[in-house]
């Protein structure tokens, strides 16, 4: 029996050795198993506070994406009305391009008539002037023919013939208007 007390005395102290041995492993374990859990719980914390940071990021991206989408939306409804202003624009250049050249055609045309009719007045203006030295010289030729029957007649009244009769006809062809009033 004092053997087995002995046995169990040798088993008591291997366990007790044991026993502190877990222990102290336990405690170690524990330890570790709290810094494990107090780094587990920093790294929850900072990774919530990466994931706070994200959310915050991504409204703000979601805002900025939504206010360019309303810009892009805004300047392609300006994009479209330039367009439109600008083939209006064309549209009217063209027509006042085609006015214009109307207008030149017709400014063309226009010298045209304006040096045919300087071309017909200055012909006028001659046919006037060769009219009027026609004139000069046909009413000098009148007064000169004029002037010879005054002067046969006057040959013939001082005669005193008896062509008085015919004298007084020629005077009379001479001069109606004073036949008419001795009538």
């Amino acid at each position: 029996m004092l053997e087995e007390l002995q046995r169990l005395q040798a088993h008591l102290s291997v366990l007790k050795t044991k026993l502190a041995h877990y222990e102290s492993e336990n405690s170690s374990l524990t330890e570790d198993k709290d810094s494990a859990s107090e780094q587990h719980h920093a790294q929850i914390v900072h990774k919530n506070g990466i994931i706070t940071q994200k959310q915050e990021e991504i409204e703000t991206l979601t805002e900025q994406l939504t206010e360019s989408r309303s810009q892009f939306q805004h300047l392609n409804n300006d994009a479209t009305s330039l367009a439109d202003r600008y083939s209006r624009l064309e549209k009217s250049c063209t027509d006042l391009k085609n006015r214009f050249q109307e207008i030149l055609a017709e400014r063309n045309e226009l010298r045209i008539i304006k040096e045919k009719m300087q071309n017909e007045q200055r012909h006028a203006q001659q046919e006037i002037q060769a009219l009027q030295q026609e004139r000069e010289r046909l009413l000098q030729k009148n007064e000169h023919a004029k002037t010879k029957v005054e002067a046969i007649i006057q040959r013939l009244a001082i005669l005193g013939t008896a062509q008085d009769q015919h004298a007084q006809e020629i005077q009379q062809l001479a001069h109606p208007t004073d036949a008419n009033e001795e009538v």
